[in-house]
């Protein structure tokens, strides 16, 4: 024997490589385990959104309180009203009148036995007891109707932005609604809260966290809050005047850190000017081309609508072609007492017409009271305030919708007409040509917008037409093109990639629907 092989190892066989079998069950058993690990992970991130969502609402009751006490109100609701039944039992019983009052006329109901019968308004008894009972709920006992439940599209990215909504208040409204938007859509790429002066009255908001500065606030409370929250981004919803001494508090105590900021102008007026601002974001090319045809970093986005809510009915109400309406907060933002007078003198030329007046505020008591003046209440209903799910319904109620405005930036309302297929009658003011790309039924005066309105109703053909052009045009304001001008905007503030979801690889597990 060699020298060589009595020191060198012996030769192993080579371990025989695995069996296919074996490589696919460890491959399915590995991906059992991920798949487990995703149920489990989803399990955690809906536990951890049920205690946001808790601790939101919490915020949300301790906004209500100090909004309370910082006007001296220091009793619960209840009990303020126990004490003022006491101390002003007039007032108290003037009070209860009003409610009644206002039950009773939005309780109201108009029909007609036939097409050619005239139009009788009677009281539906169940509707008064179930509205005046809430109103009494919601006066004497302060029980506050959810207005708006924000849920989120997607599952939020690890790592978000902070976004600050600065707006005066959260009542129902345009503005609102492009929060509410921007938080379902980009809630999970930018975390969201907001800033607002007041909080809506006999109502609360779900999902939203909200920091509460009242009017009448200092800067440094102002400088305190943005401390707290750190955003990355503010967006400041700007709509006028009135409020610009708080806003412009906000602003400053803003400008003063390192965050990008944008500003919405979202009424006929000029914008809140400052170096700082970014950009500038108008509702619509008319407002832009007015008050910021200077700037160079402005463009307007058209607020989005839902074309999946507001779509043609299944059916339109028996009488809709001989029915008119409009849809608005009554406030002397956007109309004024005037804008009741197209109706009175539409429905005077054409008594068959039925009205709608679908909306609450200061001017609900100046309309009613100009119809009745008139003698025309037997054609008019007024519905109150129509929580935002039921507006659809309410819409199939008339095929004709009439916009009245003395001011008029964009008005969501239009648009959620025209995708349903109406025909949209009105004053020729503001975005509403650029709304509807047309001014033929457009008028410049009442007696001219009421010959419009009602040589519509005599055509219900050229009604229908103009339904079908508009129901085209509402597919340039679908909130998915709105909500992707908006990333846009963010991103290229923030110096992001638009199209890139940061935190992730590019996966289709990720990818959005």
């Amino acid at each position: 024997m060699t020298e060589d092989a009595k020191t060198s190892p012996p030769t192993l066989p080579a371990a025989p490589a695995p069996a296919a079998a074996d490589d696919a069950a460890a491959l399915a058993e590995r991906l059992r385990r991920v798949e487990e690990t995703l149920r489990e992970l989803t399990e955690g991130q809906r536990a951890m959104q049920a205690q946001l969502t808790a601790l939101r609402e919490h915020t949300h009751i301790i906004g209500h309180l100090v909004l309370e006490m910082r006007h001296g109100s220091r009793l619960p609701v209840p009990l303020e009203r126990l004490r003022d039944a006491i101390v002003s039992p007039r007032e108290t019983w003037r009070f209860v009148e009003k409610l009644k009052r206002h039950s009773a006329i939005t309780s109201t109901e108009v029909t007609r036995a036939s097409a050619d019968a005239p139009w009788t308004a009677s009281r539906n008894a169940k509707v008064y007891a179930r509205r005046l009972s809430a109103a009494l709920r919601k006066g004497m006992l302060g029980a506050r109707e959810l207005r708006y439940s924000v849920r989120m599209r997607h599952a939020p990215l690890p790592v978000r932005p902070r976004v600050l909504h600065v707006i005066p208040n959260v009542f129902v409204g345009g503005s609102t609604q492009l929060v509410i938007d921007l938080h379902e859509h980009l809630g999970h790429r930018y975390e969201m809260q907001i800033l607002t002066a007041a909080l809506p009255p006999s109502g609360r908001h779900q999902g939203l966290v909200i920091h509460h500065l009242p009017l009448e606030s200092q800067a440094g409370d102002f400088a305190q809050v943005i401390a707290a929250v750190k955003p990355d981004l503010v967006h400041i919803h700007y709509w006028g005047e009135t409020d610009r001494p708080w806003y412009e508090k906000a602003l400053d105590a803003v400008a003063a850190t390192k965050a990008a900021i944008v500003e919405n102008v979202n009424t006929p007026v000029a914008p809140l000017r400052h170096p700082r601002i970014g950009r500038y974001v108008f509702v619509s090319e008319t407002i832009r081309r007015i008050y910021g045809a200077d700037l160079e970093n402005a463009e307007h986005v058209h607020p989005g609508i839902d074309l999946t809510r507001f779509k043609p009915p299944a059916a339109w109400d028996a009488d809709a072609n001989d029915s008119i309406g409009m849809v608005y907060r009554l406030e002397p933002d956007k109309l004024d007492p005037d804008a009741i007078e197209p109706f009175i003198a539409a429905v005077k030329q054409r008594p068959r017409t039925r009205a709608f007046i679908i909306g609450d505020g200061s001017l609900f008591d100046t309309f009613h009271d100009r119809v009745a003046a008139e003698g025309l209440l037997d054609n008019f209903v007024f519905t109150g305030e129509v929580p935002y799910a039921e507006l659809p319904d309410y819409y199939a109620k008339f095929r004709l919708f009439v916009a009245p405005v003395a001011r008029e930036s964009f008005g969501q309302v239009t648009p959620f007409a025209m995708a349903m297929g109406h025909a949209v009658a009105g004053n020729r003011i503001g975005a509403l040509p650029e709304i509807l790309q047309s001014e033929e039924t457009l008028g410049r005066s009442v007696e001219e917008t009421a010959s419009i309105i009602v040589g519509l109703l005599d055509d219900p053909e050229r009604m229908a037409r103009l339904g079908e052009r508009n129901i085209a045009r509402a597919r340039d304001f679908a909130v998915e093109g709105m909500i992707a001008r908006y990333r846009g905007v963010y991103a290229a503030l923030l110096g992001q990639e638009a199209d890139l979801m940061p935190g992730f690889p590019p996966a289709k597990l990720f990818a959005e629907v």
